[in-house]
């Protein structure tokens, strides 16, 4: 979750549909420099980490007595809203929440498979993603990789808005970004993971592993980083076919590697990932206050710094983001058992009012 707002931080504070800095690649532009750092070692993976617990959640929710597949499809229309409410009323169309909803009914009918079953799925299902998103790359034109000027010029008009012309302009775009057919690309990648993940849980692959786990990871997912990089540097900073065909294996290679770094550290630094855990307790409430926070920084009727920072600017407001929220959770936790949108997720799940 921290690390989500280090990707989708640039988004919220630019242009949300560029994934690359609108300038020429160099090295000497700090927007390229954080691009960088994050293609080697952020872009996807937490996301990855994201959609892995997802998946295990699934799986300790049916570790109760009582649940039933009925009960856990009202959890997942009650994130479907979620989502839906981040995409509109908090002006955050880059939104997982509903795709993780839609995901999550997907592999719920694998949750009584066996380990080697859930990963084989997953794997597929990440192949199939790594077709498609190459499929995807070869049709663009090079000049859909780039905000035109009059596409630039209208989204800045409405970020530097009022409330309402933010809200106009990024509903919109969160209605076509969630009914364009790609989202079925969307989809398969979170299902794949959220499978992945299943599988290393049932599997106790995770608690045997750990050092392999981050070699291993670390050892497939940094060399593509790399070449993906090289490679799309000297692209004029687009990505290439073979870029786009190799990208989940990196990505997946990279998502184990940090996953088996922090569970082999975790034995040895519990209290300095203590913090860490809090916010994972009310990881919905912190994501949506991403959203919110955000939307008042960088839209014109809070302090209107959309387009006004360089990634360097932009991922230092992300880390006070973060000690925020670090210190609300731990606020919070000293009077209540449950964050405030977790509450509110377990009452529209189970019907009745959460205690405590």
């Amino acid at each position: 979750m921290c690390g989500i707002l280090l990707i989708n931080i640039p988004l919220m504070a630019g242009p949300v549909g560029m994934e690359r800095p609108m300038a020429a690649p160099s090295l000497a532009d700090p927007d390229w420099q954080v691009w960088t750092i994050a293609q080697l070692f952020v872009f996807g993976t937490m996301r990855g980490l994201f959609s892995m617990l997802f998946g295990i959640g699934l799986l300790l929710f049916f570790e109760g007595s009582g649940k039933s597949d009925g009960l856990y499809l009202r959890r997942l229309a009650m994130l479907f809203l979620f989502g839906v409410a981040n995409g509109t009323v908090l002006l955050w169309p880059g939104d997982i929440l509903t795709t993780y909803a839609i995901a999550g009914i997907a592999v719920l009918a694998f949750r009584d498979r066996s380990p080697h079953r859930l990963l084989v799925a997953g794997l597929v299902a990440i192949g199939l993603m790594s077709v498609l998103m190459t499929i995807e790359i070869g049709l663009m034109p090079a000049d859909q990789f780039l905000y035109s000027p009059e596409t630039l010029a209208t989204e800045a008009a409405a970020r530097h808005g009022s409330y309402a012309d933010n809200l106009a302009y990024l509903s919109h775009v969160t209605a076509k970004w969630t009914l364009d057919i790609a989202s079925i690309l969307w989809i398969a990648e979170s299902a794949g993971f959220m499978l992945v993940g299943m599988a290393l849980w049932r599997g106790d692959w995770m608690e045997g592993a750990r050092p392999r786990m981050l070699i291993a990871g670390y050892a497939i997912g940094l060399p593509l980083r790399i070449a993906q990089a090289i490679a799309i540097f000297g692209n004029d900073g687009n990505p290439t076919g073979w870029t786009a065909m190799v990208d989940q294996v990196a990505r997946l290679g990279m998502t184990l590697g940090h996953a088996g770094l922090v569970l082999t550290l975790w034995p040895h630094a519990r209290n300095a990932f203590a913090p860490l855990a809090r916010m994972g307790r009310m990881a919905l409430t912190l994501y949506l206050g991403q959203s919110a926070l955000a939307a008042v920084i960088f839209s014109g009727f809070g302090l209107g710094l959309w387009g006004r920072l360089n990634g360097w600017g932009e991922w230092g407001v992300a880390a006070l983001i973060l000690v925020a929220e670090a210190l609300f959770a731990t606020f919070w936790f000293t009077r209540f058992r449950y964050g405030p949108m977790e509450w509110l997720w377990r009452w529209g799940t189970y019907g009745r009012r959460p205690t405590g």
